[in-house]
């Protein structure tokens, strides 16, 4: 938590103010983050297994009439 800022009035007041900025994914531990980051690079992976997989059962047609891509 973040510390109070204390302002002093002229009058009899005194108001507290806690300024705090709470951004849950802000607050993540190293553990915890390298977690995320290890479940996305693996999902990453495994989608660019099964495009390279695509690649390999597709089949390949060099019909000399077809232009060039």
């Amino acid at each position: 938590m973040a510390d109070p800022t204390t302002i002093e009035c002229a009058a009899a007041c005194t108001v507290t103010v806690v300024h705090e900025l709470s951004l849950p994914p802000l607050q993540l531990s190293p553990a915890e983050g390298a977690a995320i980051a290890s479940a996305v690079l693996v999902i990453w992976a495994i989608g660019w297994v099964f495009r390279q997989l695509i690649r390999m059962v597709q089949p390949s047609y060099s019909d000399p009439q077809l232009p060039e891509r």
